[in-house]
C-alpha cells in the first residue's frame, strides 16, 4: 500500500515532468505576451485583472476590448508605484530658471507672437505666463514622455490590490526616513491614496474611450507622461475633453500643435479662474498643476522672460 507521503512525491514528480515536457515542446506561457493578450479563466494576467476594475467602473467595454486586442497596451507596477508614491519626494524646478530657460521663452513668445496675442485677447493670459508654463510642461513640445497612455491608466487600476499598498508603504517609509513603528499610519494613508487614484484613472480611461468614440484622435497609440499626461501642454484625457482648443480655426484640436496647445492653456488658465490679482493666478496654475514649487516655477520663469 502506498502511503501518503509517497503518493504526493509522486505526484508532484509527475507534475515536474510534465511542465518540463510542456516547456521542451515550446508551449510554456509566455507571461510578457500574456500582459499583452489576456488570458481568461484560472489564470488571470494583471492587466485582465484591470480590464475588470475598468469595467466594473464603467468603462465601455468596447473600449477595454479595442485596448486588450492591441500589442501596445500592457501592465507595468511602475505606474502603480509613480503615481500612488509621487507625493513622498518634492519635486525640482529649479533648472527652468537657466539662462538658456528664459532665451527659450523669449523666443518662443517672439516665434508666436501672433498667436499668444490672438491668445491674450479672447482668454486674458499673458503669453510669457502661457509660455513659461509650456517650457516648465514639455520645453515647448521637445520632452512629451514615451509612455503608452491607455496602458498607465489601466496599470494605476491596480493601485488597491494588497501586494501594491504593501509595496507603496514601503516605499514611503524609506523616502521619508520613517521607521516601522509608522508602518501602519502609512499603509492606511497609501490605501486611501490608492482608492482615489482607482477612481481618476477609471475618468481617465472613460474620457479617453469618448474621444476615440468621438474619432478626435488614435488613443490607442497615444504616447505622453507616466501620469498619462500628453501633448506639448500635458493634458489629462478629461482635461482634454474640457479645455482643449481649437486655435487655427480649422475645426480640429490637436495639442501636438503649437497654435492649438497655446489657445488649449489660454482657455484653461482662463476657466480656472485668471485674473489681475496674485491670488487669482496662483489659484488658477494650481488648478492646472497640484503644487505650490509648480506655481512658483511657472510665475517665476514668466517673470524672468519679461524683464
Amino acid at each position: 500500500m502506498i502511503s501518503a507521503t509517497t503518493l504526493t512525491y509522486l505526484l508532484s514528480a509527475g507534475a515536474a515532468i510534465a511542465i518540463s515536457l510542456f516547456g521542451y515542446l515550446g508551449l510554456q506561457q509566455d507571461t510578457t505576451q500574456a500582459d499583452r493578450s489576456p488570458l481568461t479563466g484560472v489564470n488571470i494576467t494583471p492587466l485582465e485583472r484591470a480590464a475588470r476594475v475598468a469595467r466594473a467602473g464603467g468603462v465601455d467595454s468596447a473600449y477595454i476590448e479595442l485596448l486588450l486586442a492591441d500589442s501596445l497596451t500592457s501592465f507595468d507596477a511602475k505606474y502603480v508605484k509613480n503615481n500612488v508614491t509621487n507625493f513622498a519626494s518634492k519635486p525640482d524646478y529649479s533648472h527652468n530658471f537657466s539662462q538658456e530657460a528664459v532665451s527659450n521663452v523669449r523666443e518662443f513668445v517672439k516665434s508666436h507672437d501672433t498667436t499668444l496675442q490672438r491668445a491674450k485677447q479672447r482668454f486674458g493670459v499673458p503669453p510669457n505666463v502661457i509660455a513659461a508654463l509650456m517650457w516648465v510642461e514639455t520645453k515647448h513640445g521637445r520632452i512629451t514622455g514615451k509612455h503608452h497612455v491607455p496602458s498607465v491608466y489601466l496599470s494605476v487600476l491596480l493601485s488597491s490590490e494588497p501586494e501594491y499598498l504593501e509595496s507603496n508603504t514601503q516605499i514611503v517609509l524609506k523616502a521619508k526616513e520613517l521607521d516601522s513603528t509608522k508602518h501602519d499610519s502609512v499603509y492606511t494613508s497609501i490605501e486611501k491614496r490608492a482608492q482615489r487614484k482607482v477612481t481618476w484613472a477609471t475618468s481617465q480611461l472613460k474620457a479617453l474611450a469618448t474621444i476615440q468614440k468621438n474619432k478626435t484622435m488614435n488613443t490607442l497609440t497615444l504616447r505622453g507622461s507616466w501620469a498619462g499626461a500628453f501633448g506639448y501642454t500635458q493634458f489629462l484625457p478629461s482635461s482634454y475633453l474640457s479645455w482643449a482648443t481649437d486655435g487655427t480655426s480649422d475645426g480640429l484640436i490637436n495639442l501636438y500643435e503649437f497654435d492649438d496647445a497655446i489657445f488649449s492653456v489660454a482657455n484653461y488658465l482662463d476657466r480656472a479662474g485668471w485674473g489681475e490679482s496674485d491670488a487669482q493666478q496662483r489659484k488658477a496654475i494650481h488648478h492646472y498643476n497640484n503644487s505650490d514649487d509648480y506655481v512658483n516655477a511657472v510665475l517665476k520663469l514668466a517673470k524672468m522672460s519679461a524683464e
